[in-house]
C-alpha cells in the first residue's frame, strides 16, 4: 500500500474498534481474589445478623441479679421463679473476730410460731427471735402476730417492730409501736439492744456465746451472726466497730436458723433441736 487510504483488491484493512487504543488487561488471580473477598463479606453479615436474633431470645430466659456495692457479690444470674427472695452472705473480720452478715433481698419480713417454718420453701432467712421462758415454756416479753398479742410484758427495753414490711428497732420500755403493730396487723417482739445511734448498750449477762443480731448497718437491715463466743459487750463493740448505728439482740448459743442464696442453696446455722419448745419463735423474710 502507497497511502493508508488507498487499498487494493488483494490487500485487507483491519480497523481497531477502540481508536486504536489499547485495552487495558488486568491478570486472572484478581478476579477470584475479588470473589472470595464478596463471598467472605456476605458471609459475616449473615452471622452477624444471625448472633443478633439468638441474644434476644437468650435474655427473656435469664434473669441477671444486680450485685449490690455493699455486698460480696455473691448474687448471679439465677432463675428466681421458685423463690421471690433471697441473701447475699457475706463473711468478714472485725478486730480479729470472725462474722457472717447476711442481707435479704427481695423479700418481706414477718414473725413466725413453730419450728414448722425449718422446712418452708419459700422462705429465705429464718433466725429464732424472743427468748422463751425457762419455767413455762412462754415467749418472753411482748410479741405480736399479724396484729394479735400472744405475749405480754417489758422484760428487755430492746424491742423491733415490722409494720407494713418496715422494720423499726430501738430501745424503749414503752414504745406507741407496739399498739401501731396491732392496730396494723403488724409484728413486734422483745429483745436485748445492743447498739444505739452508734453507741454500746450495756447488759447484765456476762457469759460469752457465739451472738446473733439483726442491725441497721448501711442503710439495710441485716443479721449478724459471730462465728466465736464472745460477751454481750464484745459483741457489741464489734457492731460499732463495722459501721452498725443500730441493733438488737437474736437468740444466740446454737439456735437454729438458715439462708437461702441467690443460688438456692441453703446455709444452716445452729442446731434444730428436736424436741423444741411450741413457743419457738423467728424472723423471716420471704
Amino acid at each position: 500500500m502507497s497511502s493508508n487510504k488507498d487499498i487494493n483488491d488483494n490487500e485487507i484493512r483491519i480497523i481497531n474498534p477502540d481508536g486504536g487504543k489499547k485495552r487495558r488487561s488486568y491478570p486472572r488471580w484478581l478476579y477470584y481474589v475479588i470473589a472470595l473477598a464478596t463471598v467472605a463479606i456476605l458471609a459475616i453479615l449473615f452471622a452477624l445478623l444471625g448472633n443478633s436474633d439468638k441474644g434476644d431470645n437468650d435474655q427473656s430466659d435469664v434473669l441477671t441479679v444486680k450485685q449490690d456495692s455493699t455486698t460480696s457479690g455473691s448474687a448471679t444470674a439465677v432463675d428466681t421463679l421458685s423463690r421471690r427472695g433471697y441473701v447475699d452472705i457475706t463473711d468478714t473480720i472485725v478486730g480479729g473476730k470472725s462474722f457472717t452478715i447476711l442481707t435479704p433481698r427481695d423479700a418481706t419480713a414477718e414473725l413466725h410460731i413453730g419450728t414448722d417454718i425449718v422446712e418452708s420453701g419459700d422462705v429465705a432467712l429464718a433466725m429464732q427471735a424472743a427468748d422463751i421462758r425457762a419455767d413455762n415454756g412462754g415467749i418472753v416479753g411482748a410479741y405480736v402476730v399479724k396484729g394479735n398479742l400472744v405475749s405480754k410484758g417489758e422484760a428487755k427495753s430492746g424491742f423491733c417492730a415490722i409494720i407494713d414490711g418496715n422494720i423499726t428497732i430501738g430501745v424503749a420500755d414503752a414504745t406507741p409501736l407496739l399498739e401501731k403493730a396491732i392496730e396494723s396487723e403488724g409484728y413486734f417482739f422483745r429483745q436485748y439492744p445492743l447498739v444505739v445511734a452508734n453507741q454500746i448498750v450495756e447488759n447484765k449477762p456476762k457469759g460469752r456465746s457465739l451472738r446473733k443480731a439483726l442491725a441497721e448497718w448501711n442503710g439495710m437491715m441485716v443479721v449478724i451472726l459471730s462465728h466465736e463466743c464472745l460477751t454481750f459487750y464484745d459483741f457489741a463493740q464489734s457492731l460499732v466497730d463495722m459501721g452498725v448505728n443500730n441493733a438488737i439482740y437474736l437468740v444466740g448459743s446454737e439456735a437454729a436458723g438458715f439462708a437461702v442464696d441467690a443460688r438456692g442453696d441453703r446455709y444452716d446455722y445452729g442446731t434444730e433441736v428436736p424436741d423444741a419448745s411450741v413457743s419457738t419463735n423467728y424472723i423471716i423474710w420471704r
